[in-house]
């Protein structure tokens, strides 16, 4: 936005100021400076990338990221493609600002593929688990979630991380929900044994605490 854009804008005008002051006994100083000024640039610009290939909203009762809503609700249904496309964003999403906080996963590997995303577990690769649905299974279904409730509780544990490494660097960093186990503000993010009303909030409120890591990224 107009306050990234100045931000860069500030950051090119002392980067040409220095590079035209740059002599004599002060050559080594300014340098450092110049290199920090550009690192500080570099780090911007792929923030702000970031905010800008992930859109993160919200539609009614949905969380939306780039315009796909993540949950359904009997009043209001989705398909699962369009859910499954959502988890797809969102898992790709946690993994790039994973590698920008150069953090690796205690339990997990993320394993983003589009609207067939998976999550692996690190002390058993062969442990796979979906974070999707196959769009051939109705919402009326109470059983067969096991392998996708796994996987979103997957995903919420590394927003968890996620949030730790941030809290580690900025101690004031407080996201508005609370995580605990496969809950958020006390809902669970699976389907089984869940109603759909309570899953899309637990899922909105995920997207929430998302929103607010990318925003992290940023400042």
């Amino acid at each position: 936005g107009l306050v990234l854009e100045e931000r860069e804008e500030g950051y090119w005008r002392q980067y040409n100021s220095l590079q035209i002051h740059l002599r004599g006994s002060e050559r080594d100083s300014l340098r450092h400076k110049i290199e920090t000024s550009t690192a500080q640039l570099e780090l911007l610009n792929r923030t702000n990338v970031i905010n800008d290939a992930f859109y993160i909203s919200h539609r009614d009762v949905y969380g939306t990221i780039n315009g796909f809503r993540l949950g359904s609700i009997q009043a209001q249904p989705v398909e699962w493609d369009e859910i499954n496309a959502a988890w797809g964003q969102t898992v790709l999403l946690l993994q790039t600002l994973a590698t920008n906080s150069d953090l690796t996963f205690a339990r997990y590997r993320l394993a983003p593929m589009g609207s067939f995303s998976r999550i692996i577990r690190r002390d058993d690769s062969k442990t796979v688990y979906d974070v999707y649905c196959p769009s051939d299974i109705g919402f009326g279904r109470l059983f067969g979630y096991g392998t996708f409730d796994k996987g979103m509780a997957a995903v919420l544990e590394c927003v968890a991380e996620l949030q730790e490494r941030v809290r580690d660097e900025d101690p004031s960093f407080q996201p508005p929900y609370r995580i605990e186990e496969d809950r958020i503000e006390d809902v669970s993010v699976k389907l089984q044994f869940n109603t759909y009303e309570k899953w899309t909030k637990a899922l909105k409120y995920m997207l929430t605490n998302v929103k607010w890591l990318v925003a992290s990224r940023i400042q």
